[in-house]
């Protein structure tokens, strides 16, 4: 079944031949072809277009083609140069590893931060939080920050009593070349560990459909869609995006100069893991809920 803001941009109907829809699979097909050890990924760059081109798409959803190719080839050029650094952190082990070889552990914030500062799509790393990381041999194949929960709007929705009942999976990140399912490997043993405090009762997560992201890996590990987050918008500061974290430390002179999407886009989805069985049959918390965006908190 169509959404409504499915059929809305389907209405605007933009010429195929000078204007396209910022969705996952017509954006793909813009990109150029990236050799097999290039950086970034094809899956980085995707992710990487489909969070920029909303600054310059119309509210229907399309951008010009010429416009999207120029701005594809500035983030492939931008990307290319703050990850060739960080080759070897990203490039394939000889030897692929098998899922049942690789252990789950903290890691320091020294080693999850160069990962998830530069690798995962928000470039955002949160310093409040305990990073979880699958491991292969000391090397880090996927990782998943634990933060603090401290989103008012959701939590006045859930069947809490004070915020200490609930933590926030903020970052997820796996490398293309990790083992098949690693996610919800990571995501059904990250929750038995030290990371997550014995108060903790539920653990919370965005998911963002823009981005094709589908919620299956939370799904497998016994996630489950809770509610929805309106007013989907992004944040743009020298043409690049930002968190809402970040946009509440800028000085008032960098804020007047930061832009924001116009297109419509899909309401983020809320996903949620509860970690007693009491909690798992609240008729509250089965039952999905719609809140509306908080402008003052990030991501």
């Amino acid at each position: 079944m169509r959404t409504h803001l499915q059929k809305r941009r389907e209405s605007a109907a933009p010429d195929p031949a000078r204007r396209v829809l910022v969705e996952s699979t017509a954006v793909a097909s813009l990109l150029p072809a990236l050799g097999p050890d290039e950086l970034p990924t094809r899956r980085d760059l995707l992710l990487q277009v489909l969070l920029h081109l909303p600054r310059l798409a119309r509210a229907d959803g399309s951008v010009d083609v010429e416009s999207a190719q120029i701005e594809i080839a500035r983030l492939r050029q931008q990307r290319a140069a703050e990850l060739e650094p960080l080759r070897a952190l990203a490039s394939p082990p000889s030897e692929a590893p098998a899922i049942d070889q690789l252990e789950v552990g903290i890691v320091e914030r020294e080693r999850a931060e160069p990962v998830l500062a530069h690798f995962h799509y928000l470039r955002s790393f949160r310093s409040d939080s305990v990073n979880v990381a699958v491991l292969d041999r000391e090397r880090i194949v996927a990782l998943c920050s634990i933060s603090p929960f401290d989103l008012t709007t959701i939590g006045e929705r859930l069947p809490i009593q004070t915020s200490a009942e609930v933590a926030v999976v903020s970052r997820v990140f796996a490398f293309d070349w990790a083992p098949r399912n690693v996610i919800s490997y990571l995501l059904a043993r990250a929750e038995h560990s030290p990371a997550v405090d014995c108060e903790v009762r539920l653990l919370l997560t965005y998911l963002n459909p823009n981005l094709g992201f589908t919620g299956a890996s939370y799904r497998a590990a016994n996630w489950r869609k809770v509610g929805l987050e309106a007013g989907t918008r992004y944040a743009y500061l020298n043409g690049n995006y930002i968190t809402d974290r970040r946009l509440r430390t800028l000085s008032s002179a960098d804020r007047a100069e930061v832009e924001y999407s116009t297109m419509l886009l899909e309401p983020l989805q809320i996903y949620g893991r509860p970690l007693n069985r009491r909690l798992a049959k609240d008729d509250e918390l089965r039952a999905s809920f719609l809140v509306g965006r908080e402008p003052a908190v990030g991501r």
